[in-house]
């Protein structure tokens, strides 16, 4: 720990001699958001979509810094327009005994939070894990070690992540006893632990700015019952077993932060496209379900399972993890088909990936995110949006919009912004707007429309000059 408060020092050392250029790219005036149904939105009122990446470090000691993460990787999210990042934290890092924690740890995840807010990043804090833990064929230890209990269940057979999932006996038995809520060593129940860290991490977060909220866990898997939630899904999982789990981490975090969104997810079965059953645990207000889209196959119902599922609790819905691919083509398809449900989004890079035959690589620039995924999106709107839609063969956005707020009334001046990236519009572009009118410069990056008084609906076309 001696290293890790040394590094974290130098690092501040560094901001403080070189200073900060922050990028004015595609950010909201508010570091806060709420949401008005499924709309994330800002101080204003106005709707907000987020193009972000997963920054996960999978490899000892588990934070994005000590793999190379700094401020030009920061500047350079900023520049290709992303304006979000779903940052994990490994729990077997949090708490490496029971009741112990790693506060230096914690504040290395902290330091990376407020880097990125000083580039006007929006942060979820996510509890990562693929697998639990490497002693029942995970690929890395998300989970502690402490908190796995196989029963003495073989690891075998072991295909590697994630086939794990459907092969492994002791991979199946430790799920099983962690929905069973089994003690730990020190007599108290995993649940109740898995809270109260939950509850120590919040607290170092809870005041910090451009926090979008907190990402309950990862991907759970439901264990021994999986074939059960084929073809229809996990009603009776999702319902009776996770969404309790995930009330109590809700609740204990209520206790130290009243304000900031809580994202609950549903079973990692519907990553592939089962009908999703799951509920607001407790009914907050303030929350939202983080989900997942690794559909395959010729229909994607990813997500449209999850924004329905997501608008049928009353509460935003954001795709935190897609992608986990360098193909260029499908990964436009994806990004149009996110743009055509209005989604907001966060990337999951090929390169993050650790798998038996892929060693994750450094998170840092070019690893986080992919050009074909550097596109024009509303990243506010004046009103309540309709349709947008990029053609990245000829570079034609077009976006549709009601002025009629989708939360409260709209200060006279809120203004709708574009990001529009050089890299797409090398040579300038050309707008078009019909109830709108342009009042940022020529060939801004952010372009930014004012509504023109007694409009209904806008409608905006940019082209390439």
């Amino acid at each position: 720990m001696t290293v890790v408060s040394s590094i974290a020092r130098c690092l501040g050392l560094a901001v403080l001699m070189f200073g900060l250029t922050p990028s004015a790219v595609a950010t909201p005036a508010a570091t806060e958001l709420g949401h008005a149904g499924r709309w994330l939105t800002d101080d204003q009122g106005r709707v907000i979509t987020l193009h972000g990446v997963n920054l996960v470090y999978k490899n000892p000691p588990y934070f994005p810094a000590a793999g190379g993460f700094g401020e030009d990787d920061a500047q350079f999210l900023a520049d290709n327009g992303f304006n979000a990042v779903r940052l994990g934290f490994a729990w077997n890092a949090v708490e490496p005994q029971p009741g112990v924690y790693d506060d230096d740890y914690i504040q290395q995840i902290q330091q990376t939070q407020r880097l990125l807010a000083r580039y006007n990043i929006y942060t979820l804090i996510d509890s990562h894990q693929d697998a639990f833990n490497e002693s029942v064929g995970a690929s890395w230890s998300g989970f502690p070690q402490w908190a796995t209990f196989a029963d003495g269940f073989p690891l075998r057979p072991d295909p590697g992540f994630p086939l794990v999932y459907f092969a492994s006996p002791a991979q199946n038995q430790t799920w099983a006893n962690f929905w069973r809520d089994h003690l730990a060593p020190d007599g108290i129940g995993l649940h109740e632990h898995y809270a109260a860290m939950w509850a120590h991490v919040a607290r170092f977060f809870a005041d910090e700015p451009y926090l979008l909220g907190y990402d309950l866990i990862n991907e759970p898997w439901p264990g021994w019952d999986w074939p059960t939630c084929f073809p229809q899904g996990c009603p009776g999982f999702e319902r009776d077993v996770l969404a309790p789990f995930e009330a109590n981490a809700m609740n204990a975090i209520r206790r130290v932060d009243s304000r900031h969104l809580l994202f609950y997810e549903p079973s990692v079965t519907n990553d592939f496209g089962t009908p999703d059953w799951m509920p607001n645990p407790t009914g907050d207000p303030e929350a939202g379900m983080s989900f997942h889209d690794y559909c395959f196959g010729p229909v994607d119902t990813c997500v449209s399972n999850g924004l329905d599922r997501a608008g049928a609790e009353g509460v935003v819905g954001v795709v935190t993890e897609f992608g986990a691919t360098t193909d260029q083509a499908r990964l436009i398809r994806l990004a149009d088909r996110l743009d055509e449900n209005l989604a907001s989004w966060m990337f999951w890079s090929h390169p993050q990936n650790q798998t038996p035959d892929h060693h994750q690589e450094p998170p840092t620039g070019p690893n986080l995110m992919n050009p074909a995924l550097v596109r024009p999106y509303p990243t506010a709107i004046a009103g309540t949006p309709q349709q947008w839609h990029y053609d990245s063969t000829t570079g034609t956005f077009t976006l549709e919009y009601s002025a009629h707020p989708a939360d409260r009334p709209l200060p006279r001046d809120a203004r709708t912004e574009v990001y529009l990236p050089q890299s797409n519009y090398p040579d300038g572009y050309q707008v078009e707007s019909q109830g709108a009118e342009v009042v940022s410069a020529p060939d801004a990056r952010l372009l930014q429309l004012g509504t023109s008084p007694g409009q209904d609906t806008v409608q905006v076309t940019v082209t390439r000059r």
